[in-house]
């Protein structure tokens, strides 16, 4: 068995890399409607692995049970948190009112949270399978091995994260790590799928390759400063929805503070290093010629952000927009993530 997988561990690596992408879009989906807390528990829904269609089917006390099972694990948060010196947030996860009013049963965001973890637990599973293929490259690619045991750990540390996620009640600031280390997880896979098909990737040399590196990482770090930014907006949208009754969409980002606005002006830094960059892969012809292909892509997914995010600004934030401007900012920064490690395997090539 372990043999059989081995052999298919970059294919396996890749369909984990694309569910990876399918959970993006599941948890924009799931924040665009409003149904992050349609499941109260975790990780099972409303106490069973598949929930129930009508609240008739849950206990008359079914908000004061998951009520008191939220607050006993605060408990404990907070008493860890305390421990490790994080005693402003100890204290806001106790004293925090909002954190303990319990939603009324919805049949569709029950189930779109259950689908959305239904998919988390496919990931999980794929990112179990690869690392049981790892075993191939114990001996002879010893990072494949390291660095997807690393990837099964971390998506471990993220389902926990997951569940504090549900007992904190969207807690702002807890979103923002869980959307950080999602990112993390997809640098992994991407880092594990180029170790394991490096051999087979053409290495073209072209001028002023360590500048493109360089530029590369700022645009790398530039994009996660975006993306967190966008995911504090995302917050905000969602506790002004809640204070508005889902109702006067049209004012929502009115009621935005300066982040907006500051997101908004960076949006045109982000599009202005991408442009340079693909303007810096076209004018070194040989690389064009063979990655001609990802750097249309990548154009393209900048033209299509660009559109989705006026139409958020402009059109009153479509709640379907809302998960499709967060994948294509994921796909653009896995993609150039990826360029990057093609540069960095180039310049070590050149070296020899």
């Amino acid at each position: 068995m372990i043999k059989w997988l081995g052999d298919r561990y970059t294919q396996l690596n890749f369909i984990t890399l694309i569910l990876l992408f399918f959970l993006i879009l599941a948890g924009g989906v799931v924040r665009s409607t409003g149904s992050g807390m349609g499941c109260p528990d975790w990780p099972k829904c409303f106490g069973e692995f598949i929930p129930p269609m009508d609240e008739s089917e849950l206990s008359k006390n079914y908000k004061e049970d998951f009520l008191t099972k939220r607050k006993n694990k605060n408990i404990r948060l907070s008493r860890m948190l305390s421990f490790f010196g994080f005693n402003e947030l100890s204290n806001k996860i106790l004293n925090d009112e909002s954190i303990y009013v319990e939603d009324d049963f919805n049949v569709y965001k029950t189930w779109t949270e259950y689908l959305n973890r239904l998919l988390g637990a496919i990931v999980g599973f794929s990112i179990l399978l690869t690392f049981i293929s790892s075993f191939k490259y114990i001996k002879s690619e010893k990072n494949i091995f390291i660095v997807s045991f690393l990837t099964l750990m971390l998506v471990l540390f993220q389902a926990w994260i997951g569940s504090i996620v549900v007992s904190t009640k969207l807690m702002p600031g807890i979103i923002t790590l869980h959307m950080i280390i999602a990112l993390l997880i997809i640098c992994l896979v991407i880092y594990t799928y180029f170790l394991s098909t490096k051999n087979k990737i053409s290495i073209t040399k072209f001028s002023d390759i360590n500048f493109i590196k360089y530029f590369i990482i700022i645009n790398l770090v530039a994009l996660i400063f975006q993306i967190s930014l966008g995911t504090q907006i995302r917050e905000s949208i969602d506790t002004i929805a809640v204070d508005l009754e889902y109702n006067l969409r049209n004012t929502w980002i009115d009621n935005l503070g300066i982040e907006f606005f500051i997101h908004r002006s960076f949006s045109l830094i982000i599009l202005g290093l991408n442009l340079y960059l693909c303007y810096l892969f076209i004018i070194n012809k040989i690389f064009l010629k063979t990655y001609l292909k990802i750097i249309i892509i990548i154009l393209s997914l900048i033209t299509l952000e660009i559109i989705t995010g006026a139409g958020m600004a402009y059109f009153s934030i479509p709640s379907f927009l809302q998960p499709l401007h967060l994948l294509l900012a994921v796909l653009i920064f896995g993609l150039l993530f990826y360029m990057l490690l093609i540069i960095r395997f180039s310049i070590k090539k050149e070296k020899f």
